[in-house]
């Protein structure tokens, strides 16, 4: 089917639904109300597979990201008007139903409904990555469907047994927790060695766990970023083509830096593994240069950050036992006693909170986004404050509510983290955020949505298609 020839089935479907929705439904009976209602959900049935297809090709196509939208999920989120998640959630079964074909088939011939295919892919998913085991697990699912007629709630519930039956002696199940023993043993053979090899140089060896890895690089990767300068910064200048070796000065046209490979155009001339290692040792010379930690987290120290209330941080309420559950930014819990512990051995910023959440005490906010301010912004927002979004405050800007060329102030109260995508997404979209004044909390405006009567105008018309040729 072309592009406009789904277009013009789309919006036939929604010239028919609107025209349904007003329909004189007090002169329905009974019998007639019970067929509708068949014919209504079937109907759904096959939009919802379409909505899945659609969703795909958005994934596909990048359409979104030209007109702002930061991804596929913050857009359907919008375009559902459903809770937090909504988006996310269904571009999760687009991905997840990508393994399982036969369900995916099964959702567009009607076999199933969106929530039965929903069931059965989140279910599998929870599988270890066997692609045989999960075929026939999802395939037995679907027999329960045709068979026993089986809703969601009842496959979910049907889901162990039918594991249990195809794996009775859990030999597929448990493979994951035998990948988690050989971490282990990974962990314990963990090494690092220096070896010289009587030519100036070094070489190194060692062993460890993906884990870890993955931390070590977490950390050097961003030190091992290219560095670009301005041409010629080197101290070296190339020739020109067709120009000559000397000027007529007799000073040499074309000069050499010190840097070998260097193409004196201001790009890094260090390939991957040489800004690795390069990285590796930057890493040293800072912790070398401090007494404490690493510097991260936007000019900031590690600390851990603690919230609790006002009443909890009174020593009568805590030796009482009546503190509430202190929390940091990442989510964990503690409990005020647990607190107290941590201060013994860590550097503790007791976020004070009121009754609304807002930030009461975080010590003094220059004018500039410092620490102070940053960490006030941490505990406020906690993570990517826009609707939906929980991405860390590692990945995240302080964002000017009112900019600061317009005059809006560098305080927290003219301040929102965001994420790098929703950064980018809240200056080219209707999106719009202002911080309440009782509460001290971002509030969100979405851009309004579009309405049929908004696709009339803008020329968007049902046109029947016309029928193919013998």
């Amino acid at each position: 089917m072309s592009s406009p020839g789904t277009l013009d089935q789309a919006t036939a479907v929604v010239e028919r639904a609107a025209e349904l929705a007003g329909w004189n439904w007090d002169s329905v009976t009974g019998p007639e109300a019970v067929a509708v209602m068949e014919s209504i959900v079937a109907a759904r049935s096959f939009l919802d597979a379409a909505l899945l297809r659609g969703i795909d090709r958005l994934e596909a196509t990048d359409a979104l990201h030209p007109l702002g939208w930061a991804s596929v999920k913050d857009f359907l989120t919008h375009l559902t008007g459903g809770h937090k998640g909504t988006g996310g959630g269904l571009v999760r079964t687009v991905e997840q139903l990508r393994d399982l074909p036969e369900v995916q088939a099964a959702l567009e011939t009607g076999r199933v409904t969106l929530p039965q295919a929903r069931a059965i892919a989140a279910k599998v998913h929870t599988l270890p990555r066997v692609h045989e085991f999960r075929t026939t697990v999802a395939a037995r699912m679907l027999d329960l469907v045709d068979t026993h007629g089986h809703d969601a709630s009842d496959l979910q519930t049907a889901f162990g047994d039918v594991v249990r039956d195809l794996d009775p002696d859990a030999t597929v199940v448990n493979s994951e927790k035998e990948k988690a023993k050989a971490e282990r043993g990974a962990h314990h053979a963990r090494h690092l060695s220096f070896a010289e090899d009587g030519h100036g140089g070094v070489r190194v060896k060692g062993y460890g766990t993906a884990e870890d890895a993955e931390r070590i690089k977490a950390t050097l990767h961003p030190l091992a970023a290219p560095v670009t300068t301005e041409p010629g910064a080197c101290g070296g200048v190339n020739r020109r083509p067709g120009q000559a070796m000397f000027d007529e000065d007799g000073v040499a046209t074309a000069a050499p830096c010190l840097t070998p490979g260097c193409g004196h155009d201001g790009r890094d001339p260090r390939e991957a593994g040489a800004r690795l290692w390069d990285a590796l040792v930057d890493v040293c010379d800072r912790l070398a240069a401090t007494d404490d930690q690493l510097p991260r987290d936007h000019g900031a120290k590690p600390r851990v950050v603690v919230l609790i209330d006002q009443d909890s941080l009174e020593q009568k309420v805590i030796d009482a036992g009546l503190a509430r559950n202190g929390q940091t930014p990442t989510g964990a819990r503690f409990s005020a006693t647990a607190v107290r512990r941590m201060a013994c051995d860590a550097e503790i910023i007791p976020g004070v909170l009121g009754a609304h959440g807002q930030v009461l005490d975080v010590g003094r906010a220059q004018r500039l986004v410092t620490a102070a301010i940053w960490t006030a912004l941490l505990i406020r927002d906690r993570h990517c404050a826009f609707p939906g979004c929980t991405r860390m405050p590692l990945a995240c800007d302080a964002h000017h509510v009112v900019h600061w060329a317009d005059g809006g102030p560098t305080s927290l109260d003219n301040l929102v983290m965001l994420c790098r995508h929703h950064h980018v997404l809240i200056h080219q979209t209707p999106w719009a955020v202002h911080i309440d004044h009782d509460t001290g909390h971002p509030v969100w405006t979405p851009p309004p949505r579009r309405t049929l009567d908004d696709h009339r105008k803008a020329g968007i018309v049902y046109r029947p298609a016309q029928p193919r040729a013998a």
